[in-house]
């Protein structure tokens, strides 16, 4: 009894690892707790896909609200997760077809599952490409029983606008954006101002990557805690252009390092750099 115990334990640490590899995923494929949510485009998905996966991509998730998109009320949310088949015994993995915008698709779904009070969710570290080298890929369409998931909504995971302008200088920020945006060299072309939030620090999102792969644990510490001063145990903004960038750093942050006090700002810069009345600071690293 003992080892099975024992067993189950650390089957449960292995299902709550951020990061899962290729290898991890296809010794799990068929396992009955596993969902796996393949976040690409409707096209995408049915040219090819990894067997047992069910298409969810970012429209499930996300409404459009003026010039960006939020999060989808909590009750839309629970009906998204119901008709995707995960109940609160699943362990989610999440998995894109490309590097860039379509990867941090399934950190900001992390993040939309855990603000509806679902945390055991994993990505697929190296995404499809990576999967392809060790496993066969399918066309054939998964469709999904219904569940009867309860959402329970969180949010002290969220940041809006009048929170941000009420922090600032008090909260520490990170900007996820490329840094040119963040120091103001270049405006974005959807943003009608260049520059960042007041005392935000930059942390581009993609220095937590190499060759497209997560990078250690150690690093990661040395680099946003050793480095840039941020505490696991106090309070963090993160934001950039529009929820997708930042997710990905509030995925490593509160997954990888363990924070446990990051909100994420969903209409980001879409919203701040849009209204003239919020303040911008151009040309100084903070």
């Amino acid at each position: 009894m003992k080892k099975v115990i024992l067993l189950c334990f650390s089957l449960a640490l292995i299902a709550a690892e951020p990061f899962v590899s290729a290898h991890w995923l296809k010794n799990h494929l068929n396992d009955k707790n596993i969902v796996i949510l393949d976040v690409s485009s409707p096209k995408l998905y049915k040219k090819e896909h990894i067997p047992n996966a069910i298409n969810a991509p970012i429209a499930l998730w996300r409404k459009k609200v003026g010039h960006y998109a939020l999060l989808k009320a909590p009750k839309e949310l629970e009906q998204v997760i119901r008709s995707l088949g995960i109940t609160q015994n699943s362990h989610v993995i999440l998995y894109s077809h490309r590097w860039g915008k379509d990867f941090l698709k399934t950190s900001y779904i992390a993040f939309a599952l855990e603000a509806m009070g679902f945390a055991n969710s994993s990505i697929l570290d190296g995404g499809l490409d990576e999967y392809r080298k060790i496993g066969n890929l399918t066309n054939k369409i998964q469709l999904p029983k219904q569940s009867h998931f309860k959402a329970t909504f969180h949010p002290e995971l969220i940041a809006d606008k009048s929170m941000v302008l009420a922090h600032i200088g008090k909260t520490r920020m990170i900007d996820a954006r490329n840094p040119i945006f963040y120091f103001g060299a270049e405006k974005q072309k959807i943003l009608a101002r260049a520059g960042h939030i007041p005392k935000a620090t930059s942390y581009f999102w993609v220095f937590s990557f190499h060759d497209e792969k997560i990078k250690d644990p150690k690093a990661l510490h040395e680099m946003l805690i050793d480095g840039l001063g941020l505490d696991p145990d106090r309070p963090v903004i993160t934001y950039c252009t529009g929820g997708l960038e930042t997710s990905m750093n509030w995925y490593i942050l509160h997954r990888v390092l363990g924070f446990n006090k990051v909100r994420l700002y969903d209409a980001s810069m879409k919203e701040w750099a849009n209204d003239p009345n919020t303040p911008l600071t151009k040309y100084r690293w903070e």
